[in-house]
């Protein structure tokens, strides 16, 4: 009953316009769009979760009753109305408080934010650990050297960046994020409003890069959302270039889980395994926030994915026993690699020599490509193997080349003809 006197009195409250100055309607004057995206998405319907029972239980109305919330972060600024979650919520208000941006918008500005901290208010504990998960970067465990993590400060762990222009702040950057992800090509970068490297606040790729506050949703759909930074920006195997980085995009793009012959599945399915939190345990939840793979709870039944439904727990060895494989085929060609550069070294000067650079640096480039993939062929294990039989085959074509006999030299002719003078000279003298 509570519920329901709830609600009647928030749409009168509403639709009498006797809310206060700062209630979603008045913003809605000025920021129609990002109104009727609010409008309807889960924030502004968060009063009506689990059937609306949010209201009534104290730990819930911390975040998802926006003046219970306000209290939880010792915010002043609070009403005593009952309010889903509206823009001054998000947007804490300037020095001078809301009404002052009303009167002069451009001179009192509310805090916009990028950072992951401001969701993590909320999205956060045992029920959806959001941003425990995101902060691995924060963690004692975290090593700099040998992991990554969305939440690692770009300035902090590849510096360099600073130095460069600002296709590398497009996906190195929330700030770059942003605006990248609006180009439709997976490609593009969109670079005439992604900002330089000096202009950039947040190097960390926070909750705002992929999801779009206003609506809570994907800033794009599927799997495109990752490739648009994780690809190898179509590098191919032109005889010159032997390096790529992530080529995710290209691995994935014309495997079976995105031409038809498996159940289409996307990044987020296999690295973003998630559970519920469970009630009777008091198990925490899992959102799949580290992005890391993670074989056990993927094919478990505990999974709110589908994995289960046709590969059982033993499934993950059959994918390690697999990715063991294309890594052993990689340490392999590594050997026969040395062994091609060293005949190259060899070569060098002959008339082979322009001919085999470019088969040695092809193999180089499809080897990388396997091992820069990172999934050790799980993304497309078809495309590894032929990558890696290229590689193979190349490199081989390298150490079989026949070094060509060595003609004599000026002085070589020079030391014969001198030979022979010297027994001319010496048989006329007998």
């Amino acid at each position: 009953m509570l519920k329901i006197v709830v609600t009647l009195a928030l749409l009168l409250f509403l639709l009498t316009g006797m809310a206060g100055a700062w209630q979603p309607e008045t913003c809605k004057d000025c920021h129609l769009e990002k109104y009727e995206i609010w409008n309807s998405s889960a924030h502004a319907e968060s009063l009506n979760s689990a059937g609306g029972s949010v209201v009534d239980i104290e730990r819930c109305t911390e975040c998802h009753v926006e003046s219970s919330i306000k209290e939880t972060w010792g915010r002043e600024d609070v009403e005593n109305t009952i309010e889903p979650i509206t823009c001054e919520v998000c947007h804490l208000p300037p020095d001078e408080g809301y009404d002052a941006h009303l009167d002069t918008p451009s001179a009192h500005i509310p805090e916009v934010t990028l950072s992951a901290e401001m969701c993590g208010n909320c999205h956060r504990d045992s029920h959806h650990p959001f941003i425990e998960e995101w902060g691995e970067y924060d963690t004692e465990s975290f090593e700099m050297e040998s992991m990554a993590s969305h939440s690692e400060p770009t300035d902090v762990a590849e510096p360099f960046i600073l130095d460069r222009d600002n296709s590398c702040v497009a996906c190195k950057s929330t700030d770059g994020a942003i605006p990248s992800l609006e180009d439709e090509s997976i490609y593009g970068l969109n670079l005439n409003d992604v900002p330089q490297p000096e202009y950039v606040e947040e190097w960390r790729v926070t909750c705002v890069a992929c999801h779009e506050p206003h609506s809570a949703e994907y800033r794009r759909e599927g799997p495109l959302l990752c490739g648009n930074c994780h690809n190898g920006m179509g590098a191919t195997a032109d005889g010159m270039t032997t390096e790529i980085h992530h080529p995710n995009w290209e691995m994935y793009n014309d495997s079976i889980y995105n031409t038809g012959n498996h159940p289409e599945i996307g990044c987020s399915d296999c690295h973003m395994a998630s559970r519920q939190y469970n009630d009777t345990t008091h198990e925490t939840a899992v959102t799949g926030h580290t992005f890391d793979y993670e074989p056990e709870l993927l094919f478990s039944l505990e999974s709110s994915g589908e994995c289960y439904d046709c590969h059982d727990e033993e499934f993950a060895e059959v994918i390690e026993t697999r990715q063991d494989l294309i890594a052993q085929r990689i340490e392999e060609l590594k050997s026969v690699q040395n062994n091609a550069s060293v005949v190259l070294e060899n070569l060098n000067g002959t008339a082979s020599y322009e001919t085999k650079l470019e088969d040695y640096n092809n193999a180089v480039f499809y080897m990388h490509f396997v091992e820069e993939d990172g999934s050790l062929g799980i993304h497309n294990m078809e495309k590894a193997n032929e990558y890696l039989d290229k590689s193979d085959k190349l490199f081989n074509s390298v150490t079989e080349t026949e070094e060509p006999v060595e003609q004599p030299g000026f002085e070589a002719i020079v030391a014969v003809f001198g030979l022979m003078f010297m027994f001319w000279i010496a048989r006329k003298r007998d």
